[in-house]
């Protein structure tokens, strides 16, 4: 019987070194100078930044040290040593930079003693604004040195001490009932309080007008606004083109408000979103009128 002839066996295709074009000869060698490049910058000899100056930090950096110079300046009151440290910055600029990032700060609606700190300090680098009229109207202790008062030189005469004399002077017993206590009157009312509603969006605001006693409205008035296991503050006047006594403040859902004036004003309970009746949600607005001015 005769076996089967054997096939011929196929020719086995080159090794892919051989197939490699030299434009992929190109292209490989870019990726393995690529990577072993990273691999030296990363693992064997990584920059290492020492000392680096806070002039090398970006913005948002460089404003968080900005926040920080102002905070120990408001502890220490040492301002040689908040200088230098703001002068580390370059910024030929700086009173500018600390300005807007206050008048930032404002419209962000940071806490007020961040907004007090870093207006200090602008005031301090000789820079002006409404911000900072609002926030650091006067100068901080310690700025200007009192001028010391002399001392009034008296002449002694010899006039010798009066007799000594004895009174029975009978100590009152504290038997009188005191009077009791008026309670102060609040330096605002509530003069409207309407609901905010469009038929074109939802509203989430509430909006707060402080006005006074001639009904013209109130910058730089202070506002503050609690719920359960929060609080916020923020002022009037920051928002020019809705009035100078106009401020806002937007709500969460299911979340009740509660809004008063803490110069001394009724608090306003129960602000929360509802539904208004175009079917969209809607906010508040709050009046108050100043009763002193």
């Amino acid at each position: 019987m005769t076996p089967p002839p054997r096939r011929r066996p196929g020719r086995r295709p080159p090794p892919i070194w051989r197939r490699l074009s030299s434009t992929g000869w190109l292209l490989l060698s870019l990726v393995m100078g690529l990577i072993g490049g990273l691999y030296y910058a990363w693992v064997v000899d990584p920059v290492v930044f020492t000392d680096a100056s806070p002039a090398r930090f970006n913005e948002r950096y460089q404003e968080e040290y900005i926040i920080l110079v102002s905070q120990s300046y408001a502890v220490n009151q040492n301002w040689p040593l908040a200088q230098q440290r703001l002068i580390a910055l370059e910024d030929p600029n700086i009173a500018e930079t600390v300005n807007d990032l206050l008048e930032t700060a404002v419209r962000q609606n940071r806490p007020a003693p961040l907004l007090e700190q870093l207006a200090v300090v602008a005031r301090q680098l000789g820079a002006q604004g409404q911000a900072i009229a609002l926030f650091a109207p006067t100068l901080p202790a310690g700025t200007v040195q009192p001028t010391p008062t002399p001392a009034v030189q008296t002449t002694p005469t010899n006039t010798p001490p009066p007799a000594a004399t004895t009174t029975n002077t009978a100590v009152p017993t504290d038997t009188a009932t005191r009077p009791a206590t008026a309670t102060p009157q609040p330096n605002y009312r509530v003069t409207e309080q309407t609901r905010l509603c469009s038929d074109d969006e939802a509203i989430s605001r509430i909006e707060v007008i402080v006005l006074d006693a001639l009904l013209n409205e109130s910058p730089g008035i202070e506002v503050e606004v609690t719920w359960q296991n929060g609080r916020d503050r923020f002022f009037t006047g920051f928002k020019p083109e809705n009035g100078r006594g106009y401020a806002d403040f937007e709500m969460s859902p299911d979340i009740s408000y509660t809004v008063r004036l803490p110069d001394g004003s009724p608090e306003v309970s129960g602000l929360r979103i509802e539904e208004c009746a175009s079917g969209f949600s809607g906010g508040w607005q709050l009046t108050f009128q100043n009763l002193r001015d």
